[in-house]
């Protein structure tokens, strides 16, 4: 697709690099509701202040995922899935639009061997999940997706149960390398390039 600045009634066309020093070349996507587009995926909103945007997938980037060789997602294979999907969506919305959040990987029972980690991509905490389970409830998906959050640690002598959602939105556990249940990325990208649709 070219692109043309109009001056004084002549038609000139940008190249991408003129386009990006006019800063004409923010991509603009929709939010409409609860739903914000972003290339061909949906995503649900979980929150908006006017300057971040809150958003996990509507639904998943499969369903037949296991999580990792243990409930550490520091090492986990889903890490790695969703880092080449924040590389995705960088794409579509540039690298600068698409957020680092910090994920709290303290486990079910409290302990903090995990840590916290710092990513553009993740998924969703058991206490994410709580605070917006009322809205999720409304764009439930049809099938088990992972949480970030570890039953517990190698300390406690439990390395592989990872918390995940039933299709009918109850907080369940899995055996993090004997499952396989779907992925729904979450992720915080620019309020300024979503434009309002009603």
């Amino acid at each position: 697709m070219k692109n043309y600045l109009c001056i004084n009634g002549k038609k000139t066309e940008l190249t991408e690099e003129q386009l990006k020093q006019l800063g004409l070349n923010k991509p603009s996507l929709e939010l409409n509701g609860d739903i914000a587009k972003v290339g061909e995926y949906e995503f649900v909103i979980l929150k908006n202040d006017g300057e971040k945007v809150e958003l996990l997938l509507k639904d998943t980037l499969g369903d037949d995922v296991v999580f990792g060789d243990n409930n550490d997602f520091r090492t986990s294979s889903v890490k790695s899935i969703l880092d080449n999907f924040a590389k995705e969506i960088a794409d579509l919305v540039g690298e600068e639009n698409l957020l680092l959040h910090t994920v709290d990987l303290m486990s079910l029972d409290g302990l903090k061997d995990y840590g916290a980690i710092e990513t553009k991509m993740s998924l969703l905490t058991v206490a994410k999940y709580r605070e917006n389970v009322e809205l999720l409830d409304k764009h439930k998906y049809d099938g088990w997706w992972w949480l970030v959050t570890p039953c517990s640690t190698p300390k406690h002598g439990w390395e592989v149960s990872v918390s995940c959602v039933s299709p009918s939105g109850v907080i369940c556990n899995y055996i993090s390398d004997g499952n396989n249940i779907g992925v729904r990325p979450f992720c915080i990208l620019k309020s300024n390039i979503f434009k309002s649709k009603n």
